[in-house]
């Protein structure tokens, strides 16, 4: 049986597609366009017509019998289904409304679940099921592989998530949004919380947390793909983005924007599956994960944005029937503003904590645009900025000091490319609601960085991009395979195969060898992730109590929040020049331990002639210079 979406050959005792996954038992032909649907559909999958109550809606088994051969100007239905995929791709009319016609390449989704169905259902997609389970754990192994040592340190602002995550151990509710690290919303903080009461507050645990997020990221975004592209595209975007060093980055980092991606996955999918849906409870799901997501991180507003623009294009291109889009729309909001309504309340009744990042980060305060003194000069300077950002897949030299990333794409070169290929693909196939979800995330997720300063958090705010970017990579293999398979047939098919394998192996690879070889390696992780001060509080308290801590640092005060989250019970005193009053004198009586840091390491050799008989650590860097000096006097 050749499938009439996708013309793939099988076989004839099939249900359902095995290249597509669209149902091969069509039950009725829409009027419209001779397009065959299942009998369930409310509304044509080609053209978007009502196929309830339309005048001549045909179904397949109540068809006359040929009497002969059809005209030869007369194509069968199944013939058609292939060419009907594209109306009217370009733009009519110049700069006119385009025509009406809402295209989906892909079957709806049936989700009418019940317990005895489900284990029927995990049977037929059992080797689906288990790559996607086996890459979850290969991505959650990936994050959590000696994390606290790759890269080693804690970073203020991973200390900061900790800590306030402490404070939900003890308070519980701690609002919408912390004030910490400029200021955040505080979703995450609540699943941190539950690790720390079940495990322990370690940085260990404080990295799970996050890691915990990023894997599950990769089920969600298969999911998300499977809804809009079939089964190859997810499987090859979730492959992709396990091994992504983008965000194997962040998983592995306490930084809570990793949550991000997770929430617009699932909140993107609930609203592919409502926009096809005649249920109010989808479209209701679709509005609480949409306003869920806002408690994630501050980027997040990005994909409001995204969906606004998604869902003006649906209302346009399905105006011929408007009422179930415009109902399920109003649903969708209700639920958004109910799930985001703490956040909602938070920044009405504090406006200025709210925007203090927003202000900080903008583009108004860049020195650049400052110098610009005519339009011209602005105008070159945007137009530079656009170009960074367009390119930012493939290149990106600066390193971002605050976390330590960049001085490479954001994502490897095959990837990268690819990633251009679907773009591309995406925008021919605007009326398709899934591959327009695409290209507006690729757009808008790019264009963020036109609003905040240069190499300030881009590799954060464009972030959102993730999972979209990684789907247009698997359109662009797969599209690459199908059109292999219908030029050389068979082999073709065979090709495409091996060759995206390849390609996705290669990828792999590279993407490993960048985090583990590259990445966590270069000299400023450890100065971005204060691996000296984090070291040096750990060998003072390997040698026993230290009682109170006389500190040393030119760059951090005692009270630093790593050492507040790693060691909050022992007691210390600033003794540096830059925090405290500087001075080698032993203030206390029992223990006492002496933290030096850089530039005061070398007063370790003072410390033993004036106090001999203590007991000393040095620990010199590659390059011969002492990272920090210990000495403890009992």
């Amino acid at each position: 049986m050749i499938c009439p979406w996708c013309s793939h050959r099988n076989l004839p005792r099939a249900e359902l597609c095995g290249d597509c996954g669209r149902d091969l038992r069509a039950d009725a032909v829409c009027a419209s366009c001779s397009t065959p649907n299942p009998a369930d559909h409310r509304f044509c999958d080609a053209c978007g017509s009502a196929l309830i109550g339309q005048p001549g809606c045909t179904p397949v088994g109540n068809l006359p019998a040929a009497e002969g051969p059809p005209p030869p100007t007369t194509r069968s239905a199944a013939a058609q289904a292939p060419v009907r995929r594209n109306p009217s791709v370009g733009w009519p009319k110049f700069l006119g409304l385009p025509e009406p016609g809402i295209v989906w390449d892909q079957p709806a989704p049936r989700l009418r679940w019940s317990w005895g169905g489900i284990p029927a259902w995990a049977a037929r997609n059992r080797v689906e099921l288990a790559v996607v389970v086996l890459l979850t754990i290969a991505a959650g192994a990936i994050r959590i592989y000696r994390v606290t040592e790759a890269p080693g340190g804690l970073h203020g602002d991973e200390a900061l998530t900790g800590l306030d995550a402490l404070r939900v151990v003890r308070e519980g509710w701690i609002g919408p949004y912390v004030d910490s690290a400029l200021g955040q919303t505080s979703g995450p903080l609540y699943l941190t919380a539950l690790v720390f009461a079940l495990s322990g507050p370690t940085a260990f645990t404080l990295h799970l947390s996050m890691a915990l997020f990023g894997a599950v990221t990769i089920p969600a975004t298969y999911f998300l793909a499977r809804i809009g592209f079939g089964r190859w595209v997810a499987l090859f975007a979730a492959a992709a983005l396990t091994f992504s060093y983008w965000h194997v980055f962040y998983s592995r980092a306490a930084f809570m924007l990793i949550a991000m991606p997770l929430m617009t996955a699932l909140a993107a999918a609930a609203i592919l599956i409502a926009l096809r849906s005649s249920t109010r409870w989808a479209w209701l799901l679709a509005g609480v994960l949409l306003g869920l997501g806002v408690h994630s991180y501050n980027g997040y507003l990005m994909f409001l944005a995204i969906v606004a623009v998604l869902f003006g294009v649906v209302l346009v291109l399905g105006r011929d029937n408007l009422k179930p889009y415009a109902a399920g729309i109003a649903i969708l909001a209700i639920g958004s503003v109910a799930a985001a309504f703490p956040l909602i309340h938070f920044a009405y009744s504090d406006p200025g904590s709210y925007a203090q990042r927003f202000l900080i980060a903008s583009v108004h305060r860049e020195p650049k645009l400052q110098a610009a003194q005519t339009v011209g000069e602005r105008f070159e300077y945007f137009a530079g900025r656009v170009w960074d950002a367009a390119i930012l897949p493939l290149h990106h030299p600066d390193i971002d000091f605050v976390d330590g990333l960049g001085g490479r794409g954001a994502m490897d070169p095959i990837l990268g490319l690819l990633a251009y290929a679907g773009f591309a693909i995406a925008v021919a196939k605007w009326r398709s609601p899934p591959h327009l979800l695409l290209a507006l995330a690729f757009v808008f997720g790019l264009g963020v960085l036109l609003l905040g300063r240069e190499n300030v958090g881009e590799l954060r705010r464009s972030f959102i991009i993730v999972p979209f970017v990684y789907i247009l990579a698997g359109v662009a293999v797969v599209a690459g395979g199908r059109l292999a398979a219908r030029s050389l047939g068979v082999r073709g098919k065979q090709l495409a195969y091996a060759g995206g394998a390849v390609v996705l192996v290669a990828a792999a690879s590279l993407n490993v060898w960048t985090y583990f070889g590259g990445v966590v390696r270069e000299e400023h992780m450890g100065w971005v992730y204060a691996s000296d001060l984090v070291d040096a509080l750990d060998s003072a308290h390997e040698l026993g109590d230290p009682g109170r801590v006389y500190f040393y640092s030119e760059r951090w005060p005692y009270d630093y929040e790593t050492r507040l989250f790693l060691y909050p019970d022992t007691p210390g005193t600033d003794r540096s020049r830059e925090f405290g009053e500087y001075s080698l004198d032993r203030l206390d009586e029992g223990p006492a331990t002496y933290v030096l840091l850089p530039p005061y390491a070398e007063e370790i050799d003072a410390l033993r002639e004036k106090y001999p008989g203590g007991e000393a650590v040095e620990e010199y860097g590659k390059d011969g210079v002492m990272r920090y000096g210990i000495y403890r006097l009992p």
